[in-house]
């Protein structure tokens, strides 16, 4: 809320200065100050989030933040769906997944390696597939796999340079 104040003033401010401007530069100003509004907007994150919305009402607007790319708003819908209804493990899996695919986009790979890890030890117990999709192990072991891809390309290019490096010492002696 602080943020879009402090954006009004700044508009207000800006057509204040504009005032002396040609009309054309007035409209492109106030184009890309009501964008600048409508994105900062989108990136707001719930204060409170409704005691009355369902799990899959939660993962809903988790969703549909994610969609914005507002993780901020997405973890906070998820988070609030794994606390609400951590003792339903078909929702509790459902949601995790979810935050875990929030943190792989944020590119926090170790974090979303640990949830997809276990998402995927939900399945040792053999109860787990009457409660839980099956998918969600498939989802969270092809993250898994996404991540392992990552890393060994990050490993690749960290040896690659090292080598380089290794090889300009060499030259140097």
């Amino acid at each position: 809320m602080v943020k879009t104040g402090l954006l009004f003033q700044k508009t207000f401010d800006t057509i204040k200065i504009m005032k002396n401007m040609k009309m054309k530069n007035v409209t492109k100003l106030l184009s890309i100050s009501a964008f600048a509004l409508f994105l900062s907007a989108c990136q707001t994150v719930p204060e409170v989030i409704p005691e009355d919305l369902s799990a899959l009402q939660l993962i809903q607007r988790g969703q549909d933040a994610m969609g914005q790319q507002n993780y901020k708003a997405a973890d906070a819908y998820y988070i609030a769906c794994i606390e609400r209804y951590e003792d339903n493990l078909k929702t509790y899996v459902e949601a995790r997944y979810e935050l875990a695919q929030s943190n792989f986009k944020q590119k926090k790979y170790e974090i979303a390696k640990e949830m997809y890890t276990e998402i995927v030890n939900v399945f040792d117990d053999p109860n787990a597939i009457y409660q839980v999709q099956s998918k969600y192990k498939k989802l969270a072991s092809l993250g898994l796999e996404r991540i392992k891809a990552i890393e060994d390309k990050k490993a690749a290019e960290e040896k690659k340079k090292a080598e380089k490096k290794a090889k300009r010492e060499n030259k140097s002696k």
